[in-house]
């Protein structure tokens, strides 16, 4: 097998051949405003004539307070957000088309949701399925490569709900990496980790940077060492631009504008503090400064180039803006995967997702065939008696709200739990919602069929009801598309609100709770 490097050499030299698909993103007066309430016309700015410019080779980081709009303007340049956006976005000086932008751009959001029954291998392969049209031997060969290059390698079978948060993180940009794209978007990656694995975070997008990449990412507050480690940073306040530059011309930045930096202070801490407006009003005086990111004097005071030894040798980058960049834009599918391939390659995920869960899958079919049993007893052998004809009746509608709570609450509440990971993989292409509801139901279908037949054959003989196959066959298709209609409801539920007051303990946690 080949050595690490050897495997990390390979990758590189791939993307050494990916340098025509470096991407140089402007944008110009982008504006985002929302409406203030359902009933009202008027609308509340978040976003005003915010201009800019993120460059291939740098680690951009887009800062600013709680509520200052960092994550709308990335939810912006990712395409996330299309609508109430006024404003121009230039991809390699022509006006950027959204199909082709998004097949050359990934966004890897803040809750960095995975398949929790899934192997890392297992998610690698399933990602590669979908977003590589190579063969399986390809496909592995370039799995490893990426393992080897996001230190997973050791962790090939671990459960993706077993991983550490670092670990986590590392796993969800690989999975974006299969296809290699140029412009990678992150909402606040540091979230939630600690001090040693936010740096070793940061320091692989620093490493996807150097390799020529566009890297964009939201953080709320770094450490100095994080801020060290950043290329450009971009400040937002109130919806608008009060900084754009390299890290160590803030302070000459700030000073320029009679706004000094105390000895041995955080300038990080001191910027945010001034946008807070503990120093008085100096946020407009930034923000005219800055000409709203238009001026672009702090941006660099050094020839930007890469070393030799590195990937890509980009044109020098002074102050001046660069507007062209040469790309490759080809007619490619939007999706590489045509709809019958990735349905196929998602019921392969959900059958491996059914068998893991063993205890969900053996607690509907044990419920089913308890349920059965007592209802069985309630109403033994009335089915061809006179008398109990109100009995009959009250049989069929147990069973009907039976059938549809049993099938109706999994499906409401373990729904919004997947739905991150839908918007994620959907959103960076991996598979059309189609296929993904058409899988989700196949796999649905085998095991409501499963266990709507032991209940209503149990339930039928022992309530005595009259033995011919056709009257059984329709009591149980009927017990089925019932059981069918309540998972489409609880879907429908489950995607439009949030399940609240719900929660699982530990058998020996109950009395805790008591």
């Amino acid at each position: 097998m080949r050595s690490a490097k050897g495997m990390y050499d390979t990758q590189r030299a791939h993307d050494a051949q990916q340098v025509n698909r470096s991407l140089y993103l402007l944008f110009e007066d982008i504006t985002y405003s929302v409406r203030k309430g359902i009933l009202t016309k008027e609308r509340t700015k978040l976003l005003s004539d915010l201009n800019g410019d993120f460059r291939p080779g740098e680690l951009t980081a887009i800062m600013g307070l709680s509520g200052s709009g960092k994550s709308t303007l990335m939810d912006i340049l990712a395409g996330f957000t299309t609508t109430s956006v006024s404003g121009r976005i230039m991809v390699n000086g022509r006006q950027r088309n959204m199909s082709e932008f998004r097949k050359l751009s990934a966004y890897i959001m803040q809750d960095d949701k995975l398949q929790p029954l899934l192997t890392v291998q297992e998610a690698m392969l399933i990602a590669a399925d979908l977003k590589l049209g190579l063969d399986h031997y390809e496909k592995l060969q370039k799995i490893d490569e990426i393992l080897v290059a996001m230190s997973l390698d050791e962790s090939r079978y671990t459960l993706t709900g077993e991983l550490s948060g670092g670990q986590r993180k590392r796993l969800a940009i690989a999975l974006e990496l299969i296809n290699n794209p140029p412009v990678m978007f992150f909402d606040e990656p540091t979230s939630g980790l600690d001090s040693v694995t936010s740096k070793q975070c940061l320091a692989l997008l620093k490493q996807l940077a150097q390799e020529g990449r566009t890297i964009i990412c939201t953080i709320h507050q770094p450490s100095a060492t994080l801020f060290n480690m950043l290329d450009h940073l971009y400040v937002i306040a109130d919806g608008n631009c009060v900084y754009t530059g390299s890290t160590y011309n803030l302070v000459p930045y700030l000073s320029s504008i009679g706004l000094h930096c105390p000895t041995h202070y955080y300038p990080v801490d001191f910027l945010m503090e001034i946008c807070n407006g503990d120093y008085g009003p100096h946020v407009s005086k930034l923000v005219e400064s800055i000409e709203n990111g238009r001026c672009d004097i702090w941006r660099s005071k050094k020839d930007f180039h890469l070393k030799s030894n590195d990937i890509i040798n980009l044109e020098q980058l002074g102050p001046k803006r660069l507007y062209s960049y040469e790309i490759e834009f080809k007619h490619t599918p939007y999706y590489t995967a045509n709809s019958w391939r990735q349905f196929c390659i998602l019921v392969k995920r959900n059958a491996i997702k059914l068998f893991r869960n063993k205890v969900l899958t053996l607690s509907r079919i044990s419920m089913h065939f308890a349920i059965a049993l007592i209802i069985g007893i309630l109403y033994f052998r009335i089915g061809q008696d006179a008398a109990f004809v109100l009995d009959n009746f009250n049989l069929s509608y147990f069973n009907i709200m039976f059938l549809m709570y049993s099938a109706f609450s999994p499906t409401m509440l373990m729904f919004p739990l997947e739905l991150p990971i839908i918007v994620r993989e959907h959103f960076n292409r991996w598979y059309k919602l189609r296929s993904y509801y058409l899988a989700n139901k196949l796999t649905d279908f085998l095991l409501q069929l499963i266990i709507t037949s032991i209940y209503s054959i149990i339930v039928y003989y022992m309530s005595d009801q009259i033995n011919e196959s056709r009257r059984l066959g329709l009591y149980m298709l009927m017990c089925f598309l019932v059981s069918l209609v309540a998972q489409t409801a609880g879907l429908i539920v489950g995607s439009g609100l949030k399940v609240q007051c719900n929660f699982w303990t530990v058998y020996n946690d109950v009395f805790h709770y008591v």
